[in-house]
């Protein structure tokens, strides 16, 4: 007998949100990517979210809505997944590798102080297995140092630290819906923020550099969006994400 390491739940009514999508006119963009953003800013608390083509994307839109140099360093738990590391690496950013709490898989403040240096510009916090650190106290210590905190909350949606939410943490934040994740579209992924100059920016390297104007790119963009049907399974798995997250629970 095999055991996955994890099975998405689906079901017939996001296979009823797919058959719509894929019957509409609606094969890139669309309206389900705009409902599925719309669906994420009411269930976290941010003024703007969007759909990406995965998580790993949603990351590397965070880093690059910071206006980041060559060699700036960047704070990153030694131990969660490394899709943040790749792409700081990529970007030619100094990494520099935290410990994490041996309870919690997660970084530490006390670590965060014992690697922070004049250069570092990002400390990014990976919620390893679903686990939270200490939110409150990191936030409060590098708004002081004015140091930028990203939240990798790829496998913490519907966590809670104290009466935060996971995706509601530091300056930007970043889920994944990859098919071991608590709900899926696939691949894709969601990157979040309260910051209207931060959202500018994501908004506009996802969408090839283009802005109002079509086919002028104002910077070197990507094609990092979310097809409208890869979006309309992730709305319709976003409308239980409650009954999923108490279906794991009761199987722990």
């Amino acid at each position: 007998m095999s055991i996955p390491w994890s099975k998405p739940k689906l079901d017939k009514k996001d296979k009823y949100h797919l058959d719509k999508a894929f019957l509409s006119s609606w094969i890139s963009g669309g309206p389900y990517v705009t409902k599925f953003q719309e669906k994420f800013k009411k269930v976290l608390n941010r003024k703007y979210t969007f759909a990406t083509s995965n998580g790993t994307s949603a990351i590397h839109l965070a880093l690059l809505s910071l206006n980041l140099k060559s060699k700036d360093e960047i704070i990153i738990p030694a131990f969660g997944y490394l899709a943040a590391a790749n792409i700081s690496k990529m970007m030619g950013l100094n990494v520099i590798f935290s410990d994490v709490d041996k309870k919690s898989y997660c970084i530490s403040l006390d670590e965060i102080k014992s690697k922070i240096s004049k250069k570092t510009k990002v400390v990014i916090i990976i919620n390893t297995y679903g686990n939270m650190c200490e939110i409150d106290r990191i936030e409060k210590y590098l708004k002081k140092k004015k140091i930028v905190l990203i939240e990798d909350a790829a496998e913490s949606l519907g966590s809670r630290y104290k009466k935060k939410r996971s995706g509601e943490v530091g300056d930007i934040s970043t889920f994944s819906f990859h098919a071991t994740k608590n709900i899926t579209t696939g691949e894709g992924g969601m990157v979040l923020t309260n910051n209207k100059k931060y959202a500018k920016k994501i908004e506009l390297f996802r969408n090839h550099g283009v802005d109002k104007e079509r086919y002028k790119h104002l910077v070197h963009g990507y094609n990092f969006r979310l097809s409208n049907l890869l979006a309309s399974i992730g709305y319709s798995q976003s409308l239980k994400i409650s009954n999923i997250n108490k279906k794991k629970k009761t199987n722990l």
